[in-house]
């Protein structure tokens, strides 16, 4: 295969490569450089003209729910659905995944191992969707933040067994559930609350490291982000309520923040996820600590990459971060290489290298003028294999299974900008 004509965007150090050429071979790019070095070569390979369209990397997201995307109602309530009901969802929401161009996500937590078993029949060709990187069952305290999706455990001892019981099911990474969120009723400006020790976080990251991967969690708060910090994660989510000190730690010590702002300052308390006025008002008391943290995070030059939650829109969270000062390459970085160093697939993923897995989409508009055009996808090609989005599986279909309906508009339409696109648990 190959892509001539197109703008391209390497994701190595932001610079643009017009009227390019990409090669694709056996599932892995090949040469990459302008049309006219492949003048010699083009009629012996299927031939696709991206003249006037841009091309990238395939876009990552750090922090996907493929069994509970877009549930409408509490996500809490959607963790209890039966197995068949969740893993349904998950491989209509892999193929939608895969339409709106992102080729690899990171899986931020399940119930029953529905993200390992969709990893497997992805990678099998079982099914049509990203490739997906998962931590299985997080880790929390009894009692903890999103209990009833984690394991629950106490102490150093039992962090470090559960870390490795979730390696040993088959988790790429492990994640731990650092605070509470949020809780109104907390005395000071911090509405949350810090639920794990550094000793039993260290216990976790360092059976990860010693695993040969890394480490992530889910926090917010000063306190239990330096707790964090100090006990050597590599990838901070959310980050609520960070600020500048802890910014400049974060900087210095190369951790990377996922700060999943659309999903927390906008589509959380969204009319259409119908989660209700009382989610709404416990929700909206964390939003100027979302744009502290932001915007401290931009000053302090933390690497920051792109991850939705449950409800967050993957072109709306790149428009609030440059919006907050991150600049347009940097935030296209932050869609590719940038993610994929942090899960350490840097070898393989996030830029378009010779030598690297062929996972590239092509859009009709530049995302480096409006960050919306990276809703403008054309084609995507995943480990050398190209397709249309239209041309996805459950693209255009309605699905009811029991108590779940998807409401599932076309790929086009789910490309749009936020509020045109709902598809979800009911009931």
């Amino acid at each position: 295969m190959l892509i001539v004509g197109g703008t391209l965007f390497d994701g190595v150090s932001g610079d643009l490569v017009e009227d390019s050429g990409v090669e694709i071979v056996n599932g892995r790019i090949g040469r990459v450089g302008r049309r006219a070095d492949f003048g010699h070569v083009a009629g012996t390979h299927d031939t696709i003209d991206a003249t006037g369209k841009f091309v990238m990397p395939g876009l990552i997201n750090m922090h996907d729910h493929l069994m509970m995307k877009y549930a409408l109602g509490s996500p809490y309530l959607a963790t209890d659905r039966p197995f068949p009901d969740l893993m349904i969802h998950a491989v209509r929401l892999a193929s939608v995944t895969l339409a709106q161009g992102i080729t690899t996500i990171r899986d931020m937590g399940t119930t029953h191992e529905v993200a390992l078993k969709v990893r497997g029949a992805i990678a099998a060709g079982d099914i049509q969707g990203p490739r997906v990187v998962a931590c299985n069952h997080p880790i929390a305290v009894t009692g903890g933040h999103a209990y009833n999706m984690s394991v629950e455990v106490d102490g150093a001892d039992g962090f470090r067994a559960a870390a490795r019981a979730q390696l040993r099911a088959g988790a790429n990474f492990i994640k731990v559930m650092a605070s509470h969120d949020p809780l109104p009723m907390m005395p000071g400006p911090e509405k949350t609350r810090a639920e794990l020790t550094v000793d039993e976080m260290s216990a976790a990251f360092d059976v990860a490291h010693a695993w040969g991967t890394f480490a992530g969690c889910h926090v917010m708060g000063s306190v239990a982000i330096e707790r964090v910090i100090d006990a050597g994660v590599d990838i901070i989510d959310h980050g609520v309520y960070l600020n500048d000190r802890l910014a400049e730690k974060m900087a210095q010590q190369g951790t990377v923040l996922t700060p999943t702002y659309s999903a927390y300052v906008v589509q959380t308390i969204h009319p259409r996820f119908k989660r209700g006025e009382a989610w709404k008002a416990m929700h909206e008391v964390l939003i100027p600590g979302h744009h502290q943290a932001v915007a401290a995070a931009v000053k302090a030059g933390v690497t920051m990459v792109i991850g939705t939650d449950t409800t967050g829109c993957y072109a709306e969270e790149v428009a609030m971060l440059r919006e907050a000062g991150l600049p347009a390459r940097d935030a296209l970085l932050a869609c590719t290489s940038n993610a994929a160093k942090a899960m350490r697939m840097d070898g393989e993923l996030g830029t378009v290298q010779e030598g690297k897995l062929a996972d590239v989409i092509v859009l009709s508009d530049n995302p480096l003028a409006d960050p919306y055009a990276l809703e403008t996808v054309e084609l995507v090609i995943k480990d050398g294999r190209g397709v249309t989005p239209d041309g996805l599986t459950y693209a255009e279909r309605q699905v009811r299974v029991g108590n779940m309906v998807e409401l599932a508009h076309s790929p086009r339409q789910a490309r749009q900008r936020p509020g045109r696109f709902t598809v979800g648990f009911s009931g």
